[in-house]
């Protein structure tokens, strides 16, 4: 049998450790969203980037086209 002084220390180191783990899991969840924001505005840039090239070649290509008619 356990003791009752021993059972109030494993609850206790329990409810500490949930307590940590939680503040952990909290702060590194908001460090990992700014994270993931950060890399959806670089995403945004470079798909506006290239579309621009894009658009770049594609009118290019229209001009060589059209100068060789």
């Amino acid at each position: 049998m356990v003791s009752p002084t021993m059972k109030a220390v494993v609850d206790a180191v329990w409810a500490v450790w949930s307590i940590g783990a939680s503040i952990y899991d909290y702060i590194h969840t908001n460090a990992m969203e700014e994270r993931i924001h950060a890399l959806e505005d670089v995403i945004t840039v470079h798909q506006c980037v290239i579309v621009l090239l894009s658009a770049g070649v594609l009118t290019l290509f229209t001009y060589i086209l059209f100068k060789k008619l």
